[in-house]
């Protein structure tokens, strides 16, 4: 897999597909705002990205295209950077925590035999509005990076109680430790347990070893789902940033060397947990995703029709009760699919095809929630 910093430059093109010449970062200031200075009480100011979009280094499986308000990001999901030789998947991934396990609790996979595909078509935003109030991620896709791969928060579990990178563990099958299998990788990434959704939980330290330069500030790795950029650990100077540096969020407003008169951004941290992003500071509109929520998905209004959790608990090869306990309460609202496909270690599309559900197919009237008789 080629390196994510080498290429014939940032994937850009119009509406019509029309390559666009490469632009240098302008300097970018909140909608309607003067000032020189972005501080935090710019609250819901709106801001352009497109010149930070323009500059990233998009991976070659990456496309992006630009329209007036929103850009469109393409890939096939896998990052283009070297991934291990193996993989450790939990044989349940509901028997949390991971790193008190012993090696017959893991399936030990080559991974250019279970690695997956697992295609991103999503359309965001390029006037991100900062918010007053936050938005907390859910399990899932947060947010996109440069690699084609996608970004998670910190956790494996709804509760988030566990933390992946803290949860890690590796096992090594000789003597010098070449060959080895570790639940989450050198980059900070893996897979789902069912092979697909390759993905972040903090600091891609491969990227970052390649597009980050001791003594400055981190270069832009991506965007969240709200349309504000996200970036690695280093700060003005290439000073580290932790936790106290940051809001609750992991971010701060501040200039970037793509928005050199700055910009709410987020950082991922090496510090300690929260290594991702717990919650949007900005607005998240709520149709953006990989595949858009399922009918009587959260804030989709409707409701999916009754299942059978017995003989989708079979086909996902979990149990009934690991798998209603995913899917939550019915009584507390719908089910959040993409949390509970995260919990179960599969992919969304995986738990809906399990469950009967068609993505996006309009709910039967009078169906009760999942689970309720």
């Amino acid at each position: 897999m080629s390196d994510p910093n080498v290429g014939a430059g940032p994937v850009t093109t119009d509406q019509e597909g029309t390559l666009l010449p490469d632009q240098e970062a302008a300097t970018l200031t909140p909608a309607g705002d003067t000032a020189s200075t972005i501080s935090a009480s710019s609250a819901s100011a709106t801001f352009d990205t497109t010149a930070g979009i323009q500059a990233v280094q998009w991976a070659e499986n990456v496309t992006i295209t630009l329209g007036e308000d929103t850009f469109r990001y393409q890939s096939n999901g896998l990052p283009n950077h070297d991934l291990p030789e193996k993989f450790l998947i939990p044989k349940n991934p509901a028997n949390q925590p991971f790193s008190n396990k012993t090696l017959d609790d893991f399936n030990v996979v080559t991974t250019t035999e279970y690695l997956q595909e697992s295609p991103i078509d999503v359309t965001l935003t390029l006037h991100p509005t900062y918010a007053e109030t936050v938005t907390q991620t859910s399990l899932g896709t947060i947010g996109y990076i440069l690699s084609g791969a996608r970004l998670f928060n910190d956790y494996e579990n709804m509760e988030r109680s566990v933390v992946a990178l803290d949860d890690n563990i590796t096992f090594t099958f000789d003597e010098t430790g070449h060959d080895h299998a570790s639940f989450v990788d050198e980059c900070n990434g893996h897979p789902l347990a069912d092979g697909s959704n390759y993905h972040y939980h903090g600091v891609p330290k491969c990227i970052t070893a390649e597009i980050d330069v001791a003594g400055e500030h981190s270069h832009m790795l991506g965007v969240l789902r709200d349309g504000f950029p996200v970036y690695g650990p280093q700060g003005e100077d290439g000073v580290p940033m932790t936790n106290a540096d940051l809001d609750a969020c992991s971010g701060h407003f501040g200039a970037t060397p793509e928005f050199p008169e700055g910009i709410y951004h987020y950082h991922l941290t090496e510090d300690e947990a929260p290594y991702s992003v717990d919650c949007y500071k900005g607005v998240v509109d709520a149709s953006t995703g990989d595949t858009g929520g399922p009918a009587g998905g959260p804030g989709q209004g409707g409701r999916p029709p009754q299942i059978d959790l017995a003989a989708a608990a079979e086909k996902l090869g979990v149990t009934e009760d690991a798998l209603r306990a995913a899917l939550g309460d019915p009584q507390q609202g719908p089910p959040d699919f993409a949390a509970a496909a995260q919990a179960l270690g599969v992919s969304e599309e995986t738990l809906l095809d399990a469950l009967g559900i068609l993505a996006g197919a309009p709910p039967a009237n009078g169906q009760p929630p999942v689970g309720q008789p």
